[in-house]
């Protein structure tokens, strides 16, 4: 199934989902039921319901707005968990969330969607009369709402708690819906957290399916996975401008899009591939980051040495060419940000990492104003500790042979006596060294989380030369990492 694009394509999508329940799965598990089933109980038989618009309706509703259950693992893995289970805060058991959306790298929650049969009804009150968003709040304040919604908004609240709890993440979208009607939560934390208001503006509600497709841009604004983890996908330069106004766009930095190819030869030794695309990081002064690539060119990383700076000549051509363009087009004319700068500069990197991770062995890396990870030269010249045999001599070689290949076990696109490696046993285990709670500030600004090495670019390159790496201006910084070369 293809990524949907638009709030047009989500119509078109949902329109078919929804004639397809109407027009062949509900008829056919009727069809079943009476067969199979003759006239069971009621209840009995609104519980079945509840299951089979999951699969028929809810499940197709959802991959319609890019919430996936289904993804290859080339495609990258699924942001979508049915029958997740957490720990409930309220009552210290295991409850299951019908459906709990992530943030992929991180299992992050970013929304609970909790699925109800289908005769389930829209709140109402015996008192007042307001609208039902309005209605909502108020039950979230405890009057008494119609039928069971007061359980299922108390429900609701020890399911964000409990998320809370485990991961110190509020998700960023509650759903509850009954295959017909649509109740989103905008901003949970008001809603469901100590000290909320339960703002009625914050609660957006669909009346049915009807209301859903009258008002198809507000779901997709609201609802899609990109629009909920905040973060737009990856551009082409023709759509920069319909994204962000050149007005408030105010740092642009190069970066890498890189593919770690891993092989296994069935008679001989297969070396590291090591794919790359340029990207172009831009910012928006309102917290925004976009990323624009120019796909199909992609470059590789080459095996044979002396055609490394050929290599990187290329993708130097390349970037300047993808910034030039991305300024043409938002009649700008920024130059590439600083690496050490962003690593300084707290929210916007905390929105961009240096270094993450966006598939199996794929990843997008900042490199700031340099167009590669890697540098022509070392940033300091002789060094001996490019070649395994000097440190051995000195007793400060990696353990417990050479590296003479290029590995895929460990890591190492380099090899002994390239200027791009290091046999430093020292530099070696410092960067292996797992950024923790308590080192953190000593390590200073780190892409990792607690227990994750403190080499940026760890998990596809484990020997490079700190001083052939574009992020050395910014690991030299850290006062626990101290290189033997001494400038």
């Amino acid at each position: 199934m293809s990524r949907v694009c638009n709030a047009d394509d989500f119509l078109l999508r949902f329109r078919g989902i929804r004639k397809a329940y109407k027009d062949l799965f509900a008829p056919r598990v009727a069809q079943i039921r009476e067969k199979y089933a003759g006239k069971p109980e009621e209840a009995l038989l609104d519980q079945s319901l509840e299951a089979h618009i999951r699969v028929y309706f809810v499940n197709a509703l959802l991959a319609s707005l890019n919430w996936r259950l289904d993804l290859h693992p080339e495609d990258g893995l699924p942001n979508l968990i049915p029958e997740a289970p957490v720990r409930s805060q309220q009552k210290s058991t295991i409850r299951f969330l019908d459906y709990l959306g992530l943030e992929r790298q991180t299992t992050n929650p970013l929304m609970i969607v909790e699925t109800k049969r289908p005769s389930a009804e829209l709140p109402r009150s015996r008192k007042l009369a307001a609208t039902y968003s309005e209605l909502v709040s108020r039950g979230l304040a405890g009057e008494p709402l119609n039928r069971e919604w007061n359980k299922w908004l108390r429900d609701l609240r020890d399911y964000v708690r409990s998320a809370y709890a485990r991961t110190q993440k509020v998700p960023n979208r509650v759903v509850i819906t009954n295959g017909d009607w649509l109740i989103v939560f905008l901003d949970p934390q008001d809603a469901f957290l100590e000290d909320g208001s339960a703002n009625p503006n914050r609660i957006l509600v669909f009346r049915d399916y009807t209301d859903i497709e009258n008002r198809f841009s507000e779901a997709f604004l609201y609802f899609e996975y990109q629009q909920v983890l905040g973060e737009a996908p990856a551009l082409t330069p023709g759509e920069l401008s319909f994204h962000v106004s050149p007005e408030v766009v105010d740092r642009i930095m190069h970066g890498l899009h890189l593919l770690y190819i891993e092989e296994r030869g069935i008679y001989k030794y297969s070396p590291p591939v090591i794919k790359v695309a340029p990207i172009v990081f831009v910012h928006s002064r309102y917290g925004g980051w976009f990323r624009v690539e120019a796909p199909p060119n992609t470059y590789d990383l080459p095996h044979d040495r002396d055609r490394l700076q050929q290599h990187l000549e290329e993708v130097q051509r390349a970037a300047k060419e993808l910034l030039d363009e991305v300024n043409r087009r938002l009649g700008t004319s920024l130059k590439a940000f600083p690496l050490y700068s962003h690593y300084d500069s707290g929210d916007e990197f905390e929105a961009l990492h240096g270094v993450a991770e966006c598939g199996e062995n794929e990843y997008l890396v900042v490199t700031g104003e340099t167009t590669h990870y890697l540098l022509p030269q070392p940033s300091i010249p002789n060094c001996s500790y490019h070649d395994w045999t000097a440190c051995s001599r000195a007793g400060i070689a990696l353990n417990p042979r050479p590296i003479l290949v290029r590995s895929t076990s460990p890591r190492s696109f380099f090899m002994s006596t390239e200027l791009h490696h290091c046999a430093h046993r020292d530099v070696s285990s410092a960067k292996a060294t797992p950024i923790t709670s308590a080192n953190r500030q000593r390590c200073g600004q780190r892409s990792g989380k607690d227990g994750q090495a403190f080499c940026e670019i760890w998990r596809f390159e484990r020997h490079l030369c700190c001083r052939t790496c574009a992020f050395e201006e910014v690991c030299a910084r850290a006062s626990v990492f101290q290189l033997p070369c001494r400038r």
